[in-house]
């Protein structure tokens, strides 16, 4: 499996954007030399593909109606949902279900999310709604744990 680390070395490397067409979306971590074939997880055995040029690669026929972006709903539908997370309007826990993401997903790994964050020219973000709700739980526990 191939590490964040060196997933975020080989996207840098090709400037996010497929190594053949430049495209951006539905981009995909292809393995020069095969690991059934003794190929490592390292980024100098690794291309960044879109999903149609990674499909050519290997020999099938892309279907843009389906493609491999591992994405909860279309990006289309999730957009409202993108805004409000992205304005603070609401937090991860609500912008997973609202995406129908598991709980265990990390939204910056989110096809959509970082598809957003592309479009959009967000480099950093954080989401305040989440920082007030972490205060509210930390403030809640330290007032439990306060000497009477």
């Amino acid at each position: 499996m191939v590490t964040k680390a060196n997933k975020r070395k080989v996207a840098e490397f090709w400037h996010n954007q497929c190594a053949y067409c430049h495209k951006t979306d539905y981009l995909q971590f292809h393995h020069i030399k095969p690991k059934s074939a003794g190929g490592t997880d390292e980024p100098d055995n690794l291309l960044l593909l879109c999903a149609c040029c990674h499909a050519t690669v290997h020999g099938k026929v892309y279907n843009p109606q389906k493609p491999n972006c591992r994405t909860s709903i279309a990006y289309e539908t999730a957009l409202p949902v993108l805004e409000d997370y992205f304005a603070n309007r609401i937090g991860a826990k609500e912008t997973k279900e609202k995406l129908k993401l598991s709980p265990k997903t990390h939204l910056s790994e989110s096809a959509l999310i970082k598809r957003y964050k592309r479009e959009h020219k967000i480099d950093k973000f954080y989401n305040n709604v989440d920082l007030k709700n972490s205060h509210k739980t930390q403030n809640a526990g330290l007032a439990l744990t306060a000497p009477e």
